[in-house]
């Protein structure tokens, strides 16, 4: 698993020339012997930083043996002080203050990079870590993750569909791709990476509504890597280390004609092309996810541009303008979507429906590919098709109406044999989380060489359980205006009467309030939203609190949050190669109680309060208590002396 380096850079006039010819050079890491032909395929797989919450997949968790390389999403862009994205129309329309590892407020120039979650990112302890490490959370198990596979490379991605509003403004002037270049090679030295992803969606149009935009997007996209790249090569020698520089991007024709493929080509080590999310329930047709080829069935049943939304034609486009097939990675989804309300024709596919399906893993509309292992694949009424045109299966049931598109074996089997056939550089998918039990992951490791992959069985495209669907009808399924089938199923169902109102994904609870879900009555230990309770764990932000009909009712949501010195956000949504994505992220935030108790006095102390820059051994009252300070830091709601012992003895 070894990640080849640039020996030498070309000139962006000498790109296309140099493109043409390949030659053998030096292994990514000194010192490690050279991998097999098979094994330099890359297979880079993104973590989402907030995965470690509510979804309890943590950074251990991942199989490192089989990819060479992870993207950790996202970080920000520092703007004015804060970061985050106020757009009303997106998923997450918040901002917060810009922070070091510590939680301590910063005073940066515009355009500098960030941590997304501070808390997350580099301040939860995980296992071993001690109190007193300056760096603690998912960088921290990132670099033990490093220790036990040499040859990973980790990488951090910057914006993502959230996060992407700024940079426009980042890319408009010399001065702001100075900031951002130099704050890069920063970012990744103090945390200890090998390099820099941006994810920005995207330039010229698209995107959330917000985001700044400019025609010139296009030239200056270019001009913000060429500085980056500059920054880094500076600091590779310094370092006596190659660092990686990398994008992810659109699929669709507007991201070809919006950008300068080949000047980029000509600068990074490889781009990420986003190729999935072609359909959506943004489109009430049921289409494909991820369609390796065109389907002529679609031509005419109402899916938007389906000759070009598809990999096959997003592929070939980009290496027509001029991006070598060794610098193109190929997306590939560990998740499906699912539309509800869909006629019985076709088997769901390509039918007009009512809208995004009313189940999901964590929100409506998306599944996990373990979730859909577990409990959709020819289990509770949904069956397996395959469609032979796009190369991809779906799910249908004909009962609530739900069409799920996916991927699995069977299509990775063809997408890798693919992009094997293009000699494209490798795989990226997005995320790790999606593919608990491997299925995937070890599909992409054993067709891509890696050593000690488990093979998994492709299943044949017609199963004795599974009814045959025509790829291709002879009659192509007319779309209806009026389904015949909505959907019934709850996303959250709950049993019985209970005087506990249900459990909301898009609620926010505090510390204290109360929820029901499935019979069960759970209350908030500290600020959350999204985490569904029966996953939160010992740690997570949820405990039980008793059966639905056995406690009095408590009021069970905040409709507003109300906005703390520390939020942490965690969704920041995948890359994504379409403009509307669906999923609502979940947000995770640093714990936040709804009040804080008034201290009674103590001799010699001040009450403690949010705000201040305490040093060690201050003392200081609270809930009448007296504690002495451990470490410096300036103190945040949700740092509570009685809370905080990293920060804070009791006397």
């Amino acid at each position: 698993m070894i990640i080849k380096s640039r020996k030498f850079r070309r000139s962006y006039a000498l790109a296309m020339v140099a493109a043409l010819a390949l030659s053998i050079i030096p292994s990514f890491s000194a010192g490690v012997k050279q991998a097999d032909a098979a094994s330099n395929y890359k297979i880079v797989g993104y973590y989402a930083s907030w995965a470690a919450y509510g979804r309890a997949y943590n950074v251990t968790d991942i199989d490192a043996s089989k990819m060479n390389v992870i993207n950790y999403a996202f970080a920000d862009i520092c703007w004015n002080g804060k970061h985050g994205n106020p757009d009303p129309t997106g998923p997450n329309p918040t901002t917060w203050s810009c922070q070091n590892e510590a939680g301590q407020a910063i005073n940066v120039p515009n355009g500098t990079v960030v941590l997304g979650d501070p808390w997350i990112d580099a301040q939860k302890s995980f296992g071993d870590d001690k109190w007193d490490d300056p760096i603690k959370g998912n960088l921290k198990q990132l670099w033990k993750l490093k220790d036990k596979n040499p040859d990973l490379k980790t990488v951090i991605s910057i914006g993502g569909w959230t996060w992407s509003n700024r940079f426009s403004d980042v890319a408009a002037t010399a001065a702001t791709r100075e900031v951002f270049a130099n704050s890069s090679v920063d970012f990744i030295r103090k945390y200890k990476m090998d390099g820099v992803d941006l994810d920005w969606e995207y330039p010229v149009s698209g995107g959330l509504d917000g985001n700044s935009y400019r025609p010139e997007d296009k030239q200056n996209y270019v001009l913000l890597l060429q500085k980056i790249r500059e920054k880094l090569d500076a600091a590779e020698k310094a370092d006596g280390k190659d660092y990686l520089l990398t994008i992810a991007s659109g699929a669709g024709p507007t991201y070809v004609q919006n950008n300068d493929l080949a000047g980029i080509a000509s600068i990074v080590d490889w781009i990420n092309i986003m190729t999935y999310d072609f359909n959506g329930s943004w489109n009430k047709t049921s289409g494909h996810n991820a369609p390796l080829y065109y389907d002529t069935a679609a031509a005419t049943s109402g899916l938007t541009d389906p000759q070009n939304f598809n990999i096959d034609k997003a592929v070939t486009t980009y290496l027509a303008k001029g991006v070598p097939a060794s610098k193109l990675v190929l997306g590939m989804a560990f998740y499906g979507r699912g539309w509800g309300g869909c006629p019985t024709a076709g088997n769901g596919q390509y039918q007009v429906c009512a809208g995004i399906s009313s189940t999901g893993t964590w929100e409506k509309g998306s599944y996990d590919f373990y979730d859909l292992e577990a409990n959709y694949i020819n289990k509770n009424g949904y069956t397996r098709y395959w469609n032979d045109a796009a190369k991809v299966p779906y799910l249908y049931n004909p009962t609530n109406g739900t069409y799920i598109s996916y991927d699995d074996v069977q299509s990775f089997d063809f997408k890798t044999s693919y992009l094997k056939s293009k000699g494209l550089a490798g795989a990226m998918f997005w995320e790790t989380s999606g593919d608990r039990n491997k299925t995937l992951l070890n599909k992409l490791a054993s067709d891509l060489g890696y050593a000690g992959a488990t093979p998994t069985p492709v299943p044949t495209a017609t199963p004795s359980a599974t009814p045959t669907p025509t790829a291709t009808p002879s009659v192509t399924p007319t779309p209806t205006t009026s389904p015949s089938a909505t959907p019934t199923p709850s996303a959250t169902p709950t049993p019985g009467t209970c005087t506990v109102t249900a459990w909301s994904s898009t609620a926010v609870y505090t510390g204290g309030q109360k929820a029901s879900y499935n019979g069960t009555i759970y209350e908030a230990k500290w600020w959350t939203q999204g985490d569904r309770p029966d996953l939160s764990g010992a740690n997570g932000p949820w405990k039980a609190a008793g059966t639905c009909g056995t406690t009095s009712p408590t009021p069970s949501a905040t409709p507003t949050p109300t906005p703390t010195a520390t939020p942490t956000p965690s969704a920041t949504p995948k890359p994504s190669a379409t403009p509307t994505p669906t999923a609502t992220p979940t947000p995770s935030a640093t714990p936040t109680p709804t009040a804080t108790p008034t201290p009674s006095a103590t001799p010699g102390a001040s009450a403690w309060a949010a705000g201040v820059a305490y040093k060690a051994g201050d003392v200081v009252t609270y809930s009448g208590k007296t504690y002495a300070c451990l470490q410096p830091h300036t103190s945040l709601a949700g740092w509570e002396p009685a809370t905080t012992p990293a920060l804070w003895k009791l006397k």
